[in-house]
């Protein structure tokens, strides 16, 4: 039993942790969380990030940043994974994505693709932005939310004339 309780222990932790990726000197991602653990195992690296337990409001933050360095999206998620050789993370619970330009995105759980520069779910999804008010499933959009597919749409938009 001690062994299989060592390998399920994590190879790092940290508490109230500042987690930075970065592109170059210019910074990708930067992710806020009262909890780090980080596992290496023969086929991965991961990190799972966490609020802190019992705190309701204490969320995990991840600060994303475009191809200069400029601020392009905020999440907030009950906690998250980082996948360091895939370079993606996954959102779980309760997530909120907020960018630069008024658009707000819910769901209970989003994926990013660091290289891909895309977020997707799998799920419902919400998005609210200055002209729409929309949901349906299966968000794929790109990190700003400029350009998205999804499927099942309902909701309301304001469509300009030609």
């Amino acid at each position: 039993m001690d062994e299989i309780r060592a390998e399920q222990l994590p190879d790092q932790e940290s508490w109230f942790a500042t987690f930075d990726v970065l592109n170059g000197a210019k910074p990708r991602l930067q992710i806020l969380a009262d909890y780090i653990a980080k596992y290496e195992e023969p086929d991965s690296t991961y990190m799972t990030l966490q609020g802190h337990p019992d705190s309701l409001e204490s969320r995990v933050t991840a600060y994303i940043f475009d191809e200069v360095g400029d601020s392009s999206a905020t999440i907030y998620a009950n906690n998250m994974i980082y996948f360091e050789e895939d370079r993606r993370f996954e959102a779980h619970g309760n997530v909120i994505v907020l960018t630069t330009d008024k658009k707000r995105l819910e769901t209970e759980f989003l994926v990013w693709l660091e290289v891909e520069r895309k977020v997707q779910t799998e799920g419902f999804v919400r998005i609210n932005t200055p002209t729409e008010n929309i949901q349906g499933y299966n968000l794929d959009a790109d990190e700003d939310l400029e350009n998205y597919q999804i499927a099942r749409v309902t909701g309301q938009a304001v469509v300009e004339d030609l």
